[in-house]
């Protein structure tokens, strides 16, 4: 983007004002149309990046922290599955600590069959495979958290269209990211988006 564009290095990408048009990303000005072509480039090599998987939550605000201990339910299991651990980075603001530490001793899931093997209806699947409390990182010093919100606004853009960024196919950005979706997050939804 800097070769083709002039796009500055250093320059925080965030998506909803860079696909707003607010802000001075290149020495040149860069209208929206352009803006929205390279947005996609982005989430294009987002999308090409060795072993990446996204795991995506599409809910109303005020059931962000039910869709984030879902999240870190998901990244548990797609660790466990590949016999791995992770570290969770997160932009700076809200703090998920408590909820993680909580989870790593009691996190009862219902089974989705009724009961578990055992017969129980619930079983703690404390969350093993994290291995730290979460990172949180100022996003204008992180170009992993600066990627994770061009995948939230895409999503953002796919789940609630609105005519003035749909006029530049923001509305489909999301399609680009199909490689990594990590579908079996939520088998009722054909893109694995937990609801």
């Amino acid at each position: 983007m800097n070769k083709s564009d002039g796009i500055y290095i250093r320059k925080e990408i965030h998506a909803t004002d860079w696909n707003g048009g607010k802000g001075r990303i290149a020495p040149d000005f860069v209208n929206k149309t352009r803006r929205a072509a390279l947005f996609d480039f982005f989430l294009t090599g987002i999308a090409m990046m060795p072993s990446a998987q996204l795991i995506n939550a599409a809910v109303p605000h005020h059931e962000e922290d039910r869709a984030f201990e879902w999240l870190l339910n998901r990244i548990n299991v797609n660790m466990t599955k590949a016999g791995s651990r992770a570290v969770i980075f997160c932009d700076e603001g809200k703090n998920f600590d408590g909820m993680l530490r909580r989870l790593r001793r009691f996190n009862y899931v219902p089974s989705r069959l009724g009961t578990w093997g055992n017969g129980a209806s619930s079983k703690n699947l404390t969350l093993g495979r994290i291995l730290e409390d979460i990172v949180y990182r100022d996003s204008s010093k992180s170009l992993m958290i600066q990627a994770a919100d061009c995948c939230g606004y895409a999503l953002l853009r796919h789940e609630n269209p609105i005519p003035s960024k749909t006029a530049y196919g923001l509305d489909q950005s999301f399609k680009v990211l199909s490689p990594i979706l990590v579908t079996a997050a939520n088998h009722r939804d054909p893109l694995g988006i937990i609801r």
